[in-house]
């Protein structure tokens, strides 16, 4: 059962393209609150930090450094939008009905 309604959920992203919608939401909620900035901030500020004349971070060690802080400073107010964004897609997909059948 929940197989079928995951494919029901990825049928019902590709048709209407909602997977699209809500990434383009998402990064044009984060640039307009700063959070962009702020990251690219935090990630010159860790480069700073931990690199010196004999080693530069590696990108993955920037990314787990700043992953955390990058999280936490995502505003409430864009993941309430995302999180009713995903809950309007949840209702269509119940409401759509779509059936697999290949």
């Amino acid at each position: 059962m929940p197989q079928d309604y995951d494919s029901k959920i990825s049928l019902h992203l590709d048709i209407n393209h909602g997977l699209d919608r809500v990434t383009e939401l998402v990064q044009t909620r984060l640039v307009e609150c700063g959070w962009r900035d702020q990251v690219r901030l935090a990630c010159r500020k860790a480069i700073v930090e931990n690199g010196n004349d004999q080693h530069v971070p590696t990108v993955d060690e920037l990314i787990s450094t700043v992953t955390p802080k990058a999280r936490a400073l995502v505003p409430d107010a864009v993941k309430k939008e995302l999180l009713h964004e995903l809950e309007l897609i949840l209702v269509n997909v119940d409401k759509s009905g779509y059936s697999k059948s290949f």
